[in-house]
């Protein structure tokens, strides 16, 4: 039914079938452009940076990026 890398019992945690055989996704993740968040205040109010690499939440308080590297490496950046 799935496609090969989801296997029956991941994809029945997350989706369902309907009786006219329409896939349906009970869970999921979006991602949005921080550019945007002056047109999209309503989104962006439930924004949890529980979820999120905290060196990436603190450099975005200072209006700037981070963007973590394996190892010790970053990068960040105020473009």
């Amino acid at each position: 039914m799935f496609s090969e890398g989801i296997t029956d019992e991941d994809a029945a945690k997350v989706v369902d079938e309907t009786a006219d055989n329409q896939l349906v996704a009970a869970d999921a993740k979006l991602n949005f452009d921080d550019n945007a968040a002056y047109r999209q205040k309503e989104i962006f109010t439930l924004r949890d940076t529980t979820q999120e690499d905290p060196r990436e939440v603190a450099a975005a308080k200072a209006d700037s990026n981070y963007i973590g590297l394996d190892g010790g490496i970053g990068c960040n950046s105020n473009i």
